[in-house]
């Protein structure tokens, strides 16, 4: 007996299609996320214009290429020393109701420490006071729950003794970064 196969009943039906044109998508697909993903590591957008507006409207602004920054000499970061506060523009005693009140003046110096600052405080006795009276230093950093951690360091020229380096990262490094009055 011989047996003939009918071309017809050999076509795909339309679960074969359905199946066909689903891997052909998630193909198309994946090359396409490829291509733009390599695409991202050769090219960059820049902005080829930019615009500043200024408060005065006859003046404007425009760049036609990459913003270039040109330095002709070192940066230098000088120290301005302590506040001035002239004793004419601040009173330096109130009264209140018969009573004295005596106005001190603390200058606060900020530089950024890890995750933290490293503050220095100057006391003045007064708003006419040139040399501070008093100085310390001290670590803070902010907590999860908003709250700040303050690690007293140093106070007048003086580590502290006994400071943990658990609270204090890079401990030695904070010390330097504490402004001491130099006279």
């Amino acid at each position: 007996m011989e047996q003939r196969l009918v071309g017809a009943y050999l076509r795909p039906g339309l679960i074969e299609w359905a199946a066909a044109i689903a891997i052909a998508a998630v193909g198309a697909a994946t090359a396409v996320l490829l291509a733009a993903w390599g695409i991202s590591f050769l090219w960059r957008y820049t902005p080829t214009e930019m615009a500043v507006r200024i408060s005065n409207p006859e003046l404007r602004v425009t760049q036609n290429g990459p913003l270039t920054v040109t330095q002709e000499k070192p940066l230098v970061l000088e120290e301005q020393g302590p506040l001035k506060v002239e004793s004419k523009q601040v009173p330096l005693s109130i009264t209140n109701g018969g009573q004295v009140i005596k106005r001190e003046v603390t200058v606060f110096s900020n530089v950024k420490h890890g995750p933290g600052n490293v503050v220095t405080g100057w006391n003045y006795k007064d708003g006419g006071g040139r040399v501070p009276v008093v100085q310390y230093c001290y670590y803070s950093a902010s907590n999860v729950d908003r709250s700040i951690t303050r690690v007293d360091i140093a106070s007048n020229g003086v580590a502290a003794p006994h400071i943990s380096t658990s609270l204090v990262p890079e401990l030695e490094e904070a010390l330097a970064k504490c402004q001491w009055w130099q006279g």
